[in-house]
């Protein structure tokens, strides 16, 4: 292992390629193996990088036997997932990354370097099983110019496994691995075979995977609404309680991989993701427990059904060419359908009739993308330059479909509803860019100067078949950006460096922000969404200092960054023009844009091996934001700035017995200031989780933990959006005892390899 860890680090030119595998210590193995590859599209040392970045690896995803997307950043503080869990979103889904403060598209996620799909309203990106990822880079922080739009809060980049990743340290030319998991959170319950096979020059890999699972338990919340001290919902379904669900999901992984020589690899991969949960949304907010109205009814039955798609089929092709001027060539060619479907079927009596209600809400994104990647080296001078160009776009074909069909009694026919929800066009994205990155060392290599350009172009262009709102048709929107980064660092000795970091990011509107065009939202059906065609590109400026240290037994990071943001959009702001409504709703709302947000902060993170096979490891992060809703009014704070977080770790290996322990305790203050006065404002909480891997024998690894080992009820420091009361419907909708953390939970994983 560790001889192979040394030979990709020669491949990155790292300082201790030259080090022999024997003169290593486990804490130096372990941070050759967190290399960094999609952030810069090199392969680099962690600690070489300019910026704050964070990989988990297959070792981490195991050890902890991580459940999902929220699971796998629990121990980063300043990233977080949060979880819907309102009547009208009830499948109790994840949303997307939040990173330093910025969530929902503001990060830029990939698989492999292919796309995932945007979230709209009532909307989520959770399209990966991490089962199948060898590894998950999180950069904090704008990354644009590399990887272009949507990296303006940072870059969740996850990388699939590799045939390798089976074969290594085989005696003979195949492998196969059976593994299982049980967490007792939502009942989850894992299989996944994945096989790998040597011919020689061609490598293939097989995966696939399933997981049952049901409804999160929420056993910390109170059923009677917590400090909002309301739950009007029926005593079979109390506010602390999810609706019944049950979720399947598959997920399958296929590679090959080519190796003709030395100088070529061509890589292969299909992948397939498909999770489907079914709840039954036994109490309905529009229906009563009394005899029905004419305009309230009883319930007789709503399944309500969510399916999410993921496919990706893709070619890649590494090319290490060697010539005076060129180094090599990456390129790669992938083609990604996603969709996100929804559809429920509501059964209602009234009292004069019989109603049968079907809405189907379905949205996809099909990314054809291309990216194509040069590095050339030279010395010029005193210096010695590593430029790495190219060219980075795709072409996007976004759909939406909202429909209602409504059968009556009274008539016994069906009605047909279209551009239903928060209705806007099709539409087509056409991003093209083109970058470049200039490493430059001097000094004999003690300092690294590194300036980027990137010319980001995207043109969006709605379906000109869309029927919306009279006087709201949609228009084609395009834009150009120039995108800038700067980066220094500095070796003031072989243990020490320092870095500072200049660098841009931009995220351009998405097609429900611009052209959204429907009515018959809001209690009385009288509320329009409206286009704002005006919308203005999001972007940031962010800087970035830092000081570093690596030893024998440890290393360390202390970093501090401040981001200027401006043209903030927000979603579903009251439109110019509009008019209250009785029923306290405005009659128009569309998204805008915020002058501007201001966020600062500090994070570190360090490990130190202290006594032999016993290190201690920690991680902070402290932010302040403001915001400025427009030029000349008052700044309020910024609700996404995460308040003090430090997630303290202690691990103990004992080789000879093939066991480990860890045990990490999260330590987070709450927040004390919100934009609103009224805003909830969690509580300062303190969680234990622990951890054993034991591996009795060479092939056969069990993986315990159990999170959350006091029962302590907290509600997440990053959580936002909820008020210290609220009036019987909302308590009722959706309860702020829905988002209360999970009390005790218990994992065990089981890997067999053959």
């Amino acid at each position: 292992m560790a001889t192979a860890l040394v030979s990709s680090l020669a491949t990155a030119g790292g300082a201790l390629a030259q080090t022999s595998a024997a003169d290593l210590s486990n804490t130096q193995i372990t941070l050759l193996e967190r290399l960094v590859i999609s952030a810069t599209r090199q392969s680099k040392r962690l600690l070489e990088v300019p910026q704050t970045i964070t990989v988990v690896t297959q070792n981490d995803l195991e050890n902890r036997v991580v459940r999902d997307m929220q699971d796998l950043v629990r121990y980063e503080p300043g990233v977080s997932v949060d979880r819907q869990t309102s009547i009208t979103n009830p499948w109790g889904q994840l949303n997307s990354f939040s990173i330093r403060g910025m969530g929902g598209n503001r990060v830029l996620m990939m698989v492999d370097g292919s796309r995932i799909q945007e979230r709209i309203t009532d909307g989520s990106r959770d399209f990966v099983d991490t089962w199948n990822l060898q590894a998950v880079e999180l950069v904090r922080g704008p990354n644009s110019v590399l990887w272009g739009a949507d990296a303006l809060g940072g870059t969740v980049a996850m990388r699939t496994r590799d045939p390798a990743d089976l074969l290594e340290g085989q005696d003979k030319n195949w492998a196969l691995e059976v593994r299982t998991a049980f967490d007792s959170y939502d009942n989850s319950w894992r299989k996944q075979v994945t096989g790998a096979y040597d011919f020689g020059a061609v490598q293939v890999l097989g995966s696939f995977g399933h997981i049952s699972s049901q409804e999160a338990k929420l056993t910390k919340g109170d059923p009677n609404g917590g400090i909002w001290n309301s739950c009007t919902r029926p005593a079979y379904i109390r506010c602390n309680e999810l609706f019944p669900a049950d979720t399947n999901a598959y997920n399958a992984l296929v590679k090959v991989v080519v190796t003709p020589n030395d100088d070529h690899k061509i890589t292969l991969t299909g992948e397939y993701f498909d999770r489907n949960t079914v709840i039954q949304q036994i109490w309905d907010s529009s229906s009563t427990q009394g005899a029905p109205t004419t305009t309230a009814y009883n319930s007789t039955g709503y399944p309500r059904e969510l399916d999410m798609e993921r496919y990706r089929l893709a070619i890649e092709h590494d090319w290490q060419v060697g010539t005076e001027w060129l180094d090599s060539v990456k390129w790669n060619l992938s083609y990604s359908p996603q969709r996100r479907i929804t559809n429920s079927t509501s059964y209602r009596t009234y009292s004069n009739r019989k109603q049968t209600v079907y809405q189907l809400r379905d949205y996809g994104e099909n990314f054809l993308e291309a990216d194509l990647q040069l590095v050339s080296s030279f010395a010029a001078g005193p210096t010695f330059h590593t430029l790495t160009y190219g060219f980075d776009g795709d072409y996007t074909q976004t759909n939406y479909e909202g429909r209602n069909e409504t059968w009556s009694s009274l008539t016994n026919s069906t009605t047909y509803a279209y551009n239903q929800g928060f209705s806007f066009p099709k539409t087509q994205t056409v991003r093209a860019d083109f970058y470049i990155q200039d490493e430059i060392k001097l000094l004999d290599d003690r300092l690294t100067i590194t300036p980027g350009l990137r010319w980001a172009n995207y043109r969006i262009t709605p379906d000109g078949t869309y029927t919306g709102l009279t006087g709201y048709t949609p228009q084609a929107v395009s834009s150009s950006e120039l995108i800038k980064k700067l980066s220094l660092q500095y070796q003031l000795t072989d243990a020490f460096s320092v870095y500072a970091a200049y660098g841009e990011g931009f995220k351009m509107p998405n097609a429900q922000q611009l052209f959204q065009s429907s009515s018959g939202i809001g209690n009385f059906g009288l509320v329009n969404l409206v286009p704002n065609p005006n919308l203005k590109p999001e972007s940031v400026k962010n800087y970035e200092v830092g000081l570093r240290g690596e030893f024998e037994q440890g290393w360390f990071s202390v970093s501090g960054f401040y981001s200027k943001y401006s043209n903030f959009i927000r979603g579903l702001q009251v439109a110019p023009g509009a008019v209250l409504l009785p029923s306290g709703d405005w009659s128009m709302y569309w998204s805008d844009n915020v002058e501007a947000v201001d966020l600062y902060g500090i994070e570190v993170g360090a490990e130190y091996e202290f006594y032999e096979n016993i290190f201690a490891s920690a991680n902070l992060t402290w932010q302040r934001g403001t915001q400025q809703v427009s030029s000349g009014a008052a700044t309020t704070p910024f609700d996404g700035a995460v308040p003090l977080t430090a997630v303290l770790g202690l691990r103990y290996e004992m080789p000879e017995h093939g066991l480990e322990f860890e045990l990490l305790t999260t330590l987070a203050a709450g927040p004390t200031e919100r934009a609103s006065a009224t805003a909830f404002k969690p509580d300062g909480y303190a969680l234990l989780d622990g951890y054993v891997t034991w591996k009795p024998t060479e092939n056969v690894e069990v993986n315990f933990g159990v999170q959350n080992i006091f029962d302590t009820r907290y509600f997440p420091n990053t959580l936002t959006g909820y008020a210290t009361t609220a009036p019987a419907n909302v308590a009722a909708q959706n309860p702020l005892e829905g988002q209360v953390g999970p009390g005790r939970t218990f994992k065990v994983g089981t890997t067999v390899r053959f």
